[in-house]
């Protein structure tokens, strides 16, 4: 008896830490950072050897430059709805999120960068699998438009 008594304070801490991890996990504005992070891990992961091939560090290849592209274009057809609600910003979630307010206050802005994004990867698109010279002369978009976005809503 003594001994069950002994485990009482942990299995009661135990039990604390499940319900609060659990909460943490089923916590629905996490979940949608979680989700726009995925999205842009995946862009990262088309777009790295692309610039990589355009800068000269990896060998051109038109077939894979094309399925990149291709594959960053095709994620625009996506849906990224519920995973930008309010509240999910830097402020709010400093442990995971890096969005700042801004990209919720400055509406014409985001609509903006997120254009800008969008018309980059269709011209990439288009012109990636079409020899180097042709995904050079579209890669720099790319690149100005994750900085621009980057620059103005993402903290540090």
């Amino acid at each position: 008896m003594r001994n069950i008594l002994l485990l009482l304070p942990v299995i009661a801490m135990t039990m604390t830490l499940s319900t609060t991890t659990y909460a943490a996990e089923r916590d629905p504005i996490k979940k949608a950072i979680e989700a726009r992070q995925a999205v842009m891990v995946l862009r990262s992961w088309y777009a790295g050897p692309l610039f990589g091939m355009a800068k000269g560090d990896i060998e051109y290849d038109a077939d894979w430059a094309n399925a990149l592209a291709n594959s960053l274009r095709a994620e625009l057809d996506t849906t990224d709805r519920g995973m930008w609600p309010e509240e999910s910003d830097y402020e709010s979630y400093s442990d995971i999120s890096r969005t700042l307010p801004e990209w919720w206050l400055d509406t014409e802005g985001a609509q903006e960068a997120e254009n800008q994004y969008a018309d980059a990867v269709t011209q990439l698109a288009e012109s990636a699998g079409g020899g180097l010279n042709m995904l050079r002369s579209t890669i720099g978009d790319l690149g100005k438009s994750c900085k621009g976005c980057h620059d103005g809503y993402r903290a540090e």
